[in-house]
């Protein structure tokens, strides 16, 4: 964020720190860890200096700081406003993609809004995940502050597909993105379903999914869909079919 300062006729630039749920306590507020290390060390912020600090409440916290140390920093809460929100909720199960791909995923996902991610083995996966999940999780706070959101998606282990779909049916609008379907496209199935306030997107490995992981998906509830004629990478196609509902169920006109 960036503030004017009429009187010097400058820019001032205010960072944003993200904290667990707990971290303020009426009006005062505690950085640890990481998120201490970064102002500290990083940013060399200084008692009297303006941060903004979100925790998840959706809401953003205008924190005048008032000790600064590696270990911790502490401040007091001098405004509260109401955060930018999207009116529905993105889950992302995304299979796990080679290397940085899945980074590119969390990344990307977070920018765009995805409420919670759910990385997920299927059977054509070739990448596990094994003790990622944690970057996983930088990243996404990362990407979260870069685009102002107030909170930051969770990002779950991963899981098998099986437990995936146990995980997400019944939830919501369930859509699994499938090469195979050639005739329902993810605009049909936004458009004639019900109004929900939770979508959930499947995205398949590099080599796609098995016919019984779609019947599987199906029987439990999840539409197949297609994203059009052009086959997307796996890195690709999550970012492109959140864009689409986020079209469709908040930017169409009405």
């Amino acid at each position: 964020m960036a503030l004017r300062d009429p009187v010097q006729a400058r820019v001032v630039i205010v960072r944003r720190f993200y904290v667990p749920p707990g971290s303020i306590n009426g009006d005062a507020v505690t950085l640890r860890n990481r998120e201490a290390h970064h102002a500290a060390v990083v940013l060399r912020l200084r008692p009297g200096e303006k941060v903004i600090i979100v925790d998840g409440s959706r809401a953003e916290h205008i924190v005048e700081l008032t000790e600064v140390t590696r270990r911790e920093v502490t401040g007091r809460v001098v405004k509260r406003r109401p955060g930018s929100a999207i009116p529905v909720e993105l889950v992302l199960v995304q299979s796990v993609a080679k290397g940085a791909k899945m980074d590119d995923v969390i990344r990307m996902g977070t920018e765009l809004g995805v409420a919670a991610f759910i990385p997920v083995l299927t059977k054509r996966t070739v990448a596990e995940g094994k003790g990622r999940t944690e970057r996983w999780r930088r990243i996404a706070v990362q990407a979260a502050k870069q685009s102002h959101r107030t909170d930051a998606p969770s990002v779950a282990d991963p899981v098998p597909f099986a437990g995936a779909i146990e995980r997400v049916a019944g939830t919501g609008l369930v859509l699994i993105l499938w090469e195979g379907e050639r005739t329902r496209t993810i605009g049909h199935a936004l458009r004639e379903a019900p109004a929900s306030a939770r979508v959930i997107v499947i995205v398949g490995p590099e080599g796609g999914f098995e016919p019984d992981e779609i019947e599987e998906a199906v029987a439990r509830g999840a539409q197949a869909v297609s994203l059009g004629p052009l086959v997307l990478r796996t890195e690709t196609a999550g970012a492109a079919a959140v864009s689409m509902v986020l079209y469709e169920l908040t930017l169409r006109p009405a």
